[in-house]
């Protein structure tokens, strides 16, 4: 019996230890961020990774392009604050967008980590987008999760999104 046992446990171990990372994934989601990242991020099983652009990103269809993106890079200096790096990434957002509009952040946590998620919406071309991201400063780096879809599908995957930022992980 105590040989069963032994075996049995053996084999747990060997079978956890070869497992991929997606074993990690909550249920229903994959895992989309590569070895080099240094952290987990998970999309929805039905969303497609999408790792031509060097950024951690996923789309949900050809459809529906409404995307969602990881960056992460060393801020300016390691004392810069949420706010004061959403100052100068609004700066950014206003160079390339047209009629931003911005609702006032709110309080989120991303790898256990105090965050902000911002949400606006913006021109660019003849599209309306509504853009909603989520940061958090660790390191002396910036981590932020850009979800981006047309206005009106939006709120299609809202929910979606809302738990790929509770999922994230920092490893």
């Amino acid at each position: 019996m105590k040989r069963i046992l032994t075996l049995i446990l053996a084999l747990s171990v060997l079978f956890l230890t070869g497992c991929d990372r997606d074993a990690n994934a909550p249920a229903g989601y994959k895992t989309a961020s590569g070895e080099a990242a240094d952290y987990f991020f998970f999309v929805p099983d039905d969303w497609t990774v999408d790792m031509t652009t060097g950024a951690t990103s996923a789309y949900y269809s050809v459809e529906d392009p409404s995307s969602v993106s990881v960056m992460a890079w060393e801020l300016p200096h390691s004392d810069t604050t949420i706010d004061q790096w959403w100052e100068m990434n609004m700066e950014d957002v206003t160079r390339v967008f047209q009629n931003v509009e911005a609702a006032a952040p709110e309080n989120v946590t991303m790898g256990g980590v105090h965050a902000q998620k911002y949400v606006y919406t913006a021109d660019l071309g003849e599209y309306s987008y509504k853009i909603l991201q989520a940061a958090a400063v660790k390191g002396g780096s910036v981590y932020l999760i850009t979800y981006t879809a047309l206005a009106d599908s939006y709120e299609a995957h809202l929910e979606e999104v809302n738990n790929m930022i509770a999922f994230f992980q920092f490893r």
